[in-house]
């Protein structure tokens, strides 16, 4: 009976090589399988079908676009409801013809520049037309008023007294005056316009006006009763 041969060294050598080999190369192909399938199940969607890169492009400019415009309308601030400026109504112009106050100068002055205890002052406004042309003004006595002071305390006034006045609109020629006087009965139109009061002695000034024109002040000094 023969017996069998045993295998050289070297055989088991290479023998041994050979399985190496194959268990590296069964490892390398199951790595990839398994990679394989991780992406399969886990990886990115495809781009859809049909879709080329400059559409992609051009779908990411949209997108920049719109958010841009989000933004913008986002941070502008809505317009205040109610704040919108209405055109003022043109002021009334003055009727044509009437006199302007620069055209006009009224003064104060009295017919004494003194009076004893026992005398009335006359009181006179003077008017007139200092511009270079004709004019209408209303100087009735509606619209004249009388003033008398003294030490910058008003004592009489005859927009506290009971006048019927009247209005008289006069044409005013270039250099034209007009005059109206009235007698102070020294009294305290406070108390009463038409009974004499217990007036001091002391320089008294008048100021008159007519048509909202005032004058500059005049002084005339009064004695006063107990003088």
């Amino acid at each position: 009976m023969n017996q069998r041969r045993r295998a050289s060294p070297a055989v088991y050598r290479r023998r041994r090589l050979v399985a190496a080999l194959l268990a590296v190369l069964l490892l390398a192909l199951a790595i990839w399988g398994m990679r394989t399938l991780y992406d399969r199940i886990f990886g990115d969607d495809p781009e859809p079908a049909g879709q080329t890169e400059e559409q992609t492009e051009n779908d990411d400019a949209r997108l920049s676009r719109e958010e841009s415009g989000a933004d913008s309308e986002s941070t502008e601030e809505p317009a205040a409801e109610g704040t919108e400026e209405e055109p003022s109504a043109p002021e009334d112009p003055a009727a044509e013809g009437d006199c302007a106050a620069a055209d006009i100068e009224v003064r104060a002055s009295t017919s004494h520049e003194s009076y004893d205890a026992a005398t009335a002052p006359m009181l006179i406004m003077e008017i007139e037309n200092t511009g270079s042309s004709e004019c209408i003004l209303d100087a009735g006595t509606a619209e004249q008023q009388f003033s008398v002071s003294l030490g910058g305390r008003e004592i009489f006034t005859t927009a506290q007294c009971d006048i019927d006045g009247e209005s008289l609109e006069i044409e005013f020629e270039p250099g034209q005056t007009e005059r109206a006087n009235m007698v102070w009965p020294r009294s305290e139109s406070a108390v009463d316009c038409a009974e004499p009061a217990e007036l001091v002695t002391g320089d008294y000034e008048l100021t008159v006006s007519v048509s909202g024109i005032t004058s500059e002040p005049h002084t005339f000094h009064v004695t006063g009763a107990s003088q």
